[in-house]
């Protein structure tokens, strides 16, 4: 069913592209790598060389399907599209288009002295293309006003979808992060009349946020922040540039997004990109798996050593 849900997405998306102003071979590669979150592009500049707005709004309608979660997309194609827009993390996904978006206009168009119009055009799609990790772009980011940055940095830790081919912390994760901030507030407020069960809604019904679902978020978003500030930290180091640059520039390569600030080129030093490289395995295998890969790993060779005095002796 997902198989031909994705090939469904994918000819719709090729028809799209290829009725909005691109070549045929085009079209097949756009929306392969919109849809898989992926952002290569063949074109030099990505998708800001083509310079339409019809172009960029399916590049924006594929990206989100493609960091939406596999069993939401489901219910939409099932049009059980009720229960889809009562999806917590799907919820929390428009919710932060619909903060961040005029935000980021705002600062382009203050900052940049840019006509409004523009401004949220740019806003809409570069704002999406970090949340869903896809990585496309239509401008640069080296003029950018630092608030307007700050805030693409923020979007690509919180990432995609949960389920979906997105990178980042997840929207699911960072959901339930705030809804424990709620509660513990809640608690600390009316602490002797406060009884609640708090609940998340998921594809499939409703969930319990309980002590082991809070436990293994706090796990991994600290683990998650923990590498990211030691990655941005040491790219300060090899590529000599300052903590906001290194923070976009890490921030893009855990989340596996591929936006840059001008940091990452054909003359990056090999340093610099192996902590990059470090972080877009980290990024794309979720830590715990890489972690969990080492302990074992390290386990077996122990073993393997004990084994080896024993038939010594």
């Amino acid at each position: 069913t997902i198989f031909a849900m994705y090939l469904v997405f994918l000819l719709v998306g090729t028809v799209a592209y290829t009725i909005a102003g691109m070549s045929l071979f085009e079209s097949i590669c756009h929306a392969m790598c919109s849809l898989s979150t992926g952002g290569f592009s063949t074109r030099l500049n990505s998708i800001g060389e083509y310079h339409r707005l019809a172009i960029e709004i399916v590049t924006i309608v594929l990206m989100l399907i493609g960091t939406t979660n596999f069993a939401v997309l489901l219910l939409l194609v099932r049009r059980r599209w009720r229960q889809a827009l009562r999806v917590s993390e799907v919820r929390f996904l428009f919710l932060l288009l619909l903060i961040f978006v005029p935000l980021i206009a705002l600062s382009l168009s203050h900052g940049l002295g840019m006509d409004f119009g523009e401004a949220f055009r740019q806003a809409l799609f570069n704002t999406s293309s970090a949340l869903s990790t896809t990585g496309y772009a239509t401008m640069g980011y080296d003029t950018w006003p630092a608030f307007a940055v700050g805030i693409l940095i923020l979007l690509m830790l919180i990432g995609g979808g949960m389920g979906s081919t997105a990178g980042g912390l997840k929207l699911t994760r960072v959901y339930l992060i705030l809804r424990m901030i709620e509660q513990n507030l809640k608690r600390k407020l009316v602490p002797g009349r406060f009884v609640d069960t708090p609940t998340y809604t998921k594809a499939q019904g409703k969930a319990k946020i309980d002590d082991t679902l809070c436990a293994d978020t706090l796990g991994f978003v600290g683990c998650y922040l923990l590498l990211f500030l030691a990655g941005a930290l040491a790219l300060t180091i090899t590529a000599g540039c300052g903590l906001t640059e290194a923070m976009f520039e890490f921030a893009s390569a855990l989340g596996t997004v591929g936006l840059s600030i001008g940091l990452t080129g054909p003359a990056t030093g090999s340093a610099t990109l192996i902590v990059e490289m470090i972080g877009m395995i980290m990024g794309r295998l979720e830590i715990f798996i890489v972690l969990t890969g080492i302990y074992f790993g390290l386990n077996r060779m122990k073993f393997i050593w004990r084994e080896h005095k024993k038939s010594r002796q």
